[in-house]
């Protein structure tokens, strides 16, 4: 019986849902998905310049799984850009260090104490969600849920269901596949 997967330390969640090819439709792409986990890999290794062992330690994991979890990133950004495919950040194995919140009107991601009222600083909304509150599972987005889909030709929003893909709905009015903000 294998062990079961702890949870994977992430000192901030992404800014970002992901990432697209310039100058085709989200409708018209296929997605691969990259985990926080490997995100977080990347951010580490990549964008602070960490060695292997020293992004392991900031994870919470030992160096091979580090590596493991770098090695199973860099394949999927690269399979990604090779065939012109969208990297939609989501789900894993992680836990936040600290209470991360978004806020639904502008995007912004903060922090806040537990005592303290939770509202964005950026552009002092109410309209917030709590992200990272508990460990996120495989194809699961913790952004995801506040934002509604539109339909890209006559603009009309429809509140999002938890795991139904925007992309697999129809517009009620003019029966255009939605999209996701």
């Amino acid at each position: 019986m294998p062990r079961p997967i702890r949870s994977r330390k992430m000192n901030l969640p992404p800014a970002m849902l992901g990432f697209k090819p310039f100058g085709t439709p989200l409708r018209d792409l296929e997605a691969v998905e990259l985990l926080f986990e490997e995100f977080e890999a990347i951010r580490l290794a990549d964008y602070e310049d960490l060695n292997q062992e020293e992004a392991a330690v900031k994870m919470g994991i030992s160096r091979p799984t580090f590596t493991r979890i770098y090695d199973k990133a860099r394949k999927t950004i690269a399979k990604a850009l090779a065939e012109s495919k969208v990297i939609a950040i989501s789900g894993g194995h992680v836990k936040f260090d600290k209470d991360w919140f978004k806020c639904r009107k502008c995007d912004e991601t903060f922090i806040s104490r537990p005592t303290e009222k939770h509202s964005c600083g950026h552009c002092d909304s109410d309209d917030t969600i709590k992200i990272g509150d508990k460990t996120e599972e495989k194809g699961s987005n913790a952004f995801l849920g506040s934002k509604p889909c539109y339909c890209p030709d006559c603009g009309v929003e429809v509140d999002h269901k938890q795991g139904v893909p925007c992309c697999s709905l129809k517009c009620p009015y003019c029966g255009t596949l939605l999209n996701g903000r």
